[in-house]
């Protein structure tokens, strides 16, 4: 899949969301948040995170994206959202962040599928769609740390990203 495959998205919801996300961080590093649509189904979604992540500055990992189940992605967005990676600091109430996850996720049906670059710290573990545990993680940017989800669904693809530094 290449990058031309990746189209605007122009749903209201989503500029609603990104600015949700940015003043609920204020006080700590900023999430990178995209939603593209999908000019055509991929074969692969490997493929369609690889093409969204070269779009926005990050380096693909083809066959080593982790897919997720939906429940254990929903954490992985709260925590995302809700903390930072080197610290375990609160940025944004627990509730709030449980919020902004779940708009994140509604973007897409239910069905989609769900893929992260592994497992970097937080209060549960990570586990992948065949129930083994994800530990460590391959990095996609030039930041010591960074941890995030892709969704691929319903021709549309949403990006939620975290960079940190200890």
């Amino acid at each position: 899949m290449t990058a031309s495959l990746l189209l605007p998205d122009n749903d209201p919801a989503i500029d609603a969301l990104a600015r949700d996300l940015d003043r609920a961080r204020e006080s700590s590093y900023p999430l990178t948040f995209a939603v593209r649509r999908l000019s055509a189904a991929p074969a692969h979604p490997a493929a369609a995170c690889d093409a969204l992540a070269a779009e926005l500055g990050y380096q693909g990992l083809g066959e080593h994206w982790v897919e997720l189940p939906r429940r254990i992605a929903a954490k992985l967005l709260t925590h995302l959202i809700g903390g930072e990676l080197a610290y375990p600091t609160q940025v944004v109430p627990p509730a709030q962040a449980r919020d902004l996850a779940n708009r994140v996720l509604d973007l897409v049906p239910r069905e989609a599928r769900y893929f992260t670059n592994g497992a970097i710290s937080g209060d549960f573990a990570l586990y992948d769609v065949h129930g083994q545990e994800v530990l460590g993680w391959r990095s996609i940017s030039m930041a010591p740390l960074d941890n995030g989800l892709i969704i691929v669904g319903a021709g549309r693809i949403a990006l939620l990203w975290a960079e940190d530094s200890p």
